[in-house]
């Protein structure tokens, strides 16, 4: 029953890649396939706000299947050990963090950054830039002093991309302030994309990662849209909202028994209380279906009881899905073959054992990374 640990942090973190995949398309994107699209630009930092390390291996896991970008180590583990992943199923990079920078003194920030240009010359590397004042250090140190450090990245055969962190304020505001301050200070090579957003040039990008859930995403991606900058110049890092902050309540998932065998007699089975119709549950054997492939009447739709003089278990057999794509059809009114739920496990013994690959082939995406030939 613990499953819907992994369920929910999965399901989370799919509904902010669609939040931003919609927002790459919306604002001109052109490269889907890794590493571009939306296949890093949400990032796992919740290995530390988690209650554990095996939750962290869990619910790291879980993103991995809709993204590529990790802190959580055990997560890769996790995938290696249970998911059959033949090579690093996410990756990082260099990072500061608030110490590393504010050790050097108020007067030596600029100092600080410039030591991470140097020690990382190539690839990417994320510095965090609100230790004193993040709009002074994007106009000032990276968009002035450290202006041609950050440009020369690429040049030639070297490719290297600085990635600016703020970490603190109103998400939403910060982040159209820091982009609007970046795109001014490195304005002559700011491109143009094809839906006429601005969008820097690949050497520097920026990075939220506080504040950042299912809700803020989409909030800062559209306010970013609307002051003319494309998405891509967005990565999101979440913790303990991606891995953390939810329970078996965010999803409302549940498990019943619907079925019971009696001296050789099956008998339905389900729960109705009086004084809360939202946990009715299912009775009877249960097949998910597809909607399109379901013959059923009006009646035939699943109705809750309104009072206590209703019949208990509500009438009808066909609940639908909120989209009405899919329909569970209860009482064993459900054809066998076409139910869409696979066994997985049954008395102690593991009948299908998927790769992550195949996982994330089928849970990506329209145009996703994971399904890119």
């Amino acid at each position: 029953v613990q499953v819907w640990y992994p369920m929910t942090v999965c399901t989370n973190s799919r509904y902010q890649k669609l939040s931003i995949h919609q927002a790459l398309a919306d604002t001109g994107n052109e490269e889907w396939g890794i590493p571009g699209g939306s296949c890093f630009k949400l990032h796992d930092f919740g290995f530390r706000g988690v209650s554990s390390v095996e939750s962290a291996a869990v619910g790291g896991a879980a993103h991995l299947v809709n993204f590529l970008g990790t802190d959580t180590v055990a997560a890769l583990l996790c995938c290696r050990r249970y998911y059959h992943a033949t090579k690093a199923a996410g990756h990082s990079i260099p990072a500061s963090e608030h110490s590393t920078i504010t050790s050097w003194g108020v007067e030596h920030e600029v100092d600080a950054m410039k030591n991470m240009l140097l020690q990382y010359p190539s690839g990417l590397v994320a510095c965090v830039s609100d230790s004193f004042d993040v709009f002074k250090a994007c106009r000032d140190y990276w968009g002035d002093e450290l202006k041609e450090l950050i440009k020369g990245r690429i040049s030639g055969d070297s490719w290297g991309r600085l990635v600016v962190r703020p970490d603190s304020g109103d998400p939403t505001e910060t982040c159209v302030q820091i982009v609007t301050i970046l795109c001014q200070q490195f304005q002559d090579d700011v491109i143009t994309t094809k839906t006429g957003h601005k969008l820097l040039l690949p050497y520097i990008r920026v990075i939220q990662g506080d504040g950042v859930d299912y809700e803020s995403v989409p909030k800062i991606l559209g306010a970013l849209k609307d002051a003319g900058f494309a998405a891509d110049n967005m990565v999101f890092g979440s913790g303990g909202a991606l891995l953390q902050k939810l329970n078996r309540d965010t999803f409302k998932c549940a498990f019943k028994c619907s079925e019971i065998t009696v001296n050789g007699q099956a008998r339905e089975v389900f729960k109705d209380p009086i004084t809360d119709k939202g946990k009715a549950s299912k009775k009877g054997r249960l097949t998910v279906q597809r909607a399109e492939e379901t013959e059923g009447r009006e009646e035939d739709r699943y109705k809750p009881r309104q009072d206590e003089n209703g019949i208990a278990g509500g009438e009808g057999f066909l609940h639908y899905s909120a989209d009405g794509k899919f329909v569970t059809v209860a009482s064993g009114r459900g054809d066998p073959s076409k139910d869409l739920l696979v066994e997985v496990f049954r008395d102690g013994v593991l009948l299908k054992d998927w790769t992550l690959q195949e996982i994330r082939a089928r849970a990506d995406i329209p145009n996703g990374p994971f399904s890119q030939g």
